[in-house]
């Protein structure tokens, strides 16, 4: 059975807070107040009186010590974040990046290689520079690509030999599914599908050349795309609902194909004819795609979906990529479907679809509103989460998927990306902060925490033992 690394994840944008310290500068999740829903429409600068729970969030820019520390004792063997983009290049538009933003990351890359924590480290997770996305109107835009290119030469240069994980893009397909929040300006466009794929083909274009410039750079290293994917089930046998379900697994791992076997699936010819799409991509974008391929595919996975052509099934509200509710499943309160078999599935599906590629699970986990009762977070409901998907990445360890890691998400609690709530907490680690900005911040490890580090070790102990 394969060696896979157990460890926990986060995000820049979502837990740093930090607002515009330090040389930080705005970013498009900033823009993101509690009322909002920016899958929607885009957002102007923070107004100041507005709350904006990013700005401050459970604040791991001033508890970064304490965070790692709390990581250690937790056992965790890797810690997949981001570095922020605008706190580099505060931006997007610079030539020289923010001394004091990579100051931040040298300490904290430092502090895990101390902790033999392997940091996993995603260079764009949510959080565009505000100036590049107004300036450009986001990644339909080629000078985009350069300006990413300059952020991820930048970094690895800077953490050459130090960081052996990389992933580029986080949720690379949301181009496609949220454009708007990871940068894609279709609230602008004359035609916003037409823009979505051309940002897309960007984006994909901006990974190969990220691939390349590693490989020139740390040729240790290795460098990954990651995809938000959940198996998607049709609802009946009916062949229509068969076919229906074929159709969204395509759209949902098309990046993911191009980027592993090195050209675009043959199914997005007619795809992009019959929907009017067309690409300018230039023999030069299709010679990078061919020949800098990534070394891993990571994805984040939350749920599966059920599709059926007919109309008369209920809408699934929470999944998300939509669907229809499958009656076999329960559902969170944010109506989340939980399935922890189909993380087996989807395992396989991938490693079967890729030949065994190197894959990683970079996010998984459950948002709930934890309770303090006495000082302690007695959250059964998230253990019992993480027991019985941990039980089915087990299964596709022993059928010999190859998984280089598991990070749950989260490891502390943080601003939720769907709705910039901290009340839907996903954390192992209860951060004192509400809806409103009040509390303290204070840290409180609850049962889950205990929980995974007894699991972690008990991992250990069961691979020493393995021939």
């Amino acid at each position: 059975m394969a060696k896979c690394l157990w460890g926990a994840a986060m995000s820049a944008a979502q837990a740093e807070g930090a607002y515009l310290e330090d040389g930080k500068g705005l970013d498009i999740f900033d823009t993101l107040d509690q009322s909002r829903d920016r899958a929607v429409k885009r957002f102007p600068r923070p107004k100041e009186g507005d709350y904006y729970p990013s700005h401050v969030g459970p604040d791991f820019y001033h508890h970064m010590e304490e965070d790692l520390r709390l990581m250690k004792e937790c056992g965790l063997e890797c810690f997949r974040t981001s570095f922020s983009w605008a706190r580099i290049f505060p931006t997007g538009l610079e030539t020289e990046p923010n001394e004091k933003g990579l100051q931040f990351y040298d300490r904290m890359i430092d502090l895990c290689r101390q902790y033999e924590i392997e940091p996993i480290i995603t260079l764009s997770h949510l959080e565009m520079p505000y100036e590049l996305f107004e300036t450009t109107g986001g990644w339909e835009d080629q000078r985009c690509i350069d300006s990413f290119l300059r952020y991820a030469v930048t970094v690895f240069e800077r953490y050459k030999g130090k960081i052996r994980y990389y992933i580029t893009f986080n949720e690379i397909n949301c181009t496609i599914h949220f454009p708007l929040i990871v940068g894609v300006g279709v609230d602008r466009s004359e035609n916003p599908v037409q823009c979505k794929y051309q940002a897309t083909h960007h984006v994909m274009v901006a990974n190969c050349l990220a691939v390349r410039e590693l490989r020139r750079i740390d040729p240790e290293a290795r460098i990954g795309a990651m995809t938000a994917y959940g198996p998607v089930y049709p609802l009946t046998p009916d062949p229509k609902d068969v076919k229906k379900a074929e159709e969204v697994e395509r759209e949902n791992l098309f990046v993911s194909d191009t980027l592993v076997r090195g050209h675009y699936p043959y199914y997005m010819k007619r795809f992009m004819q019959e929907n009017g799409i067309e690409l300018k991509v230039t023999p030069e974008d299709e010679e990078l795609i061919r020949d800098w391929r990534i070394d891993f595919l990571a994805m984040s996975y939350y749920n599966t979906n059920a599709e059926t052509a007919g109309k008369q099934a209920q809408a699934s509200g929470g999944n998300l990529f939509g669907g229809v509710k499958n009656p076999y499943l329960q559902e969170t309160e944010w109506g989340w479907q939980i399935d922890p078999l189909g993380i087996r599935i989807m395992l396989n599906k991938l490693a079967e679809r890729y030949d065994n590629f190197p894959l990683m699970i970079v996010e998984n986990g459950i948002g709930a509103r934890d309770v303090v009762e006495n000082g302690e977070i007695h959250d059964e409901y998230r253990i019992d989460y993480l027991r019985e998907h941990l039980k089915q990445v087990q299964e596709a360890l022993h059928d010999g998927v190859n998984l280089l890691a598991y990070t749950m998400w989260s490891f502390i609690d943080l601003v939720s990306a769907s709705g910039g709530k901290m009340s839907k907490r996903y954390g192992l680690v209860y951060v004192d902060r509400d809806d409103e900005g009040q509390g303290t911040n204070r840290r409180i490890c609850k049962d889950s925490y205990y929980w995974y580090r007894d699991y972690i070790r008990e991992r250990r102990e069961a691979e020493k033992d393995s021939p």
